[in-house]
């Protein structure tokens, strides 16, 4: 059994953070907003359906595909902290309600420079403090790239994936992926993977099963940044992560989603 979730971008002032906050270095506290509350909620909902899904014996391996801690990026005055102490901290209580469910390898998938810091050093820390299964060309506890095998289900995990542009042309990224996957394993002779997980856009995309392999693109657990409010005005986030159960050269993918609802709309009072 494996959770695959992403974009979790703790320490964004929009990601996720426990309700009772996180203690910063001068001794002062960030109390999580509302929204953020209400984010945590769905995160534990998320770990309850994980859960379920292994309380009958199977042994849960747990993948982290990218950009789990949001640093000092882009100027931007949406983080918690600067602190770098401060952000890992934040981090490992985020990850404490999975890891009480004691899997039996948890992987962590290199994200976004700019988010986790060069080579992804921040989620190389936080991998190292978390006893993450270790790369064994590097003997880093993170990857850019890792495959698993798991009963007869070849697996594929890295962080930037491809998504259209446009609502029309959205499932287009995963299904091109999907191909050019397919032909690249063709030319270096190596199987095709069964199942590719990609990430980084926050959104939802998945090319089924078009071809042999299939792509997913994952929602994250941030809400709308200043970032988006730009490029996507209007759009609602998009919250999640899978499931994924592997048997007999098989797998069943469930996709565990949250939807966002619209704030109503502000009435002019005519009185």
């Amino acid at each position: 059994m494996w959770a695959i979730s992403s974009d979790h971008h703790t320490n964004s002032t929009l990601g996720l953070c426990p309700p009772e906050g996180v203690l910063l270095d001068d001794g002062g506290m960030y109390t999580p907003s509302t929204a953020q509350r209400k984010l945590w909620d769905c995160w534990l909902e998320y770990i309850a359906a994980v859960h379920d899904a292994t309380k009958y014996g199977d042994r849960l391996h747990v993948v982290l595909n990218g950009d789990f801690v949001d640093g000092d990026h882009h100027n931007t005055s949406q983080i918690v902290s600067r602190n770098q102490s401060t952000q890992i901290k934040l981090a490992v209580s985020v990850l404490e309600p999975l890891l009480a469910l004691r899997p039996k390898a948890v992987v962590m998938v290199r994200g976004t420079e700019a988010h986790v810091g060069g080579s992804a050093a921040f989620e190389e820390i936080l991998a190292d403090r978390i006893g993450a299964i270790k790369e064994p060309s590097t003997g880093m506890f993170s990857w850019w790239h890792f495959q698993a095998e798991s009963q007869g289900v070849l697996l594929d995990f890295a962080h930037h994936g491809r998504l259209g542009g446009r609502p029309w042309t959205k499932v287009s990224g995963p299904a091109t992926l999907a191909a050019q996957i397919v032909m690249a394993s063709a030319k270096h002779r190596t199987p095709i993977p069964d199942l590719a997980v990609r990430s980084h856009f926050h959104q939802w995309a998945d090319s089924f099963d078009n071809f042999a392999c299939r792509v997913i693109q994952l929602a994250g657990w941030q809400l709308s940044t200043a970032f988006v409010h730009r490029i996507a005005a209007g759009s609602l986030p998009e919250v999640g992560g899978i499931i994924v159960a592997c048997e007999g050269g098989k797998m069943d993918v469930q996709k565990v989603r949250f939807d966002w609802k619209r704030a109503e709309p502000w009435t002019l009072n005519a009185a």
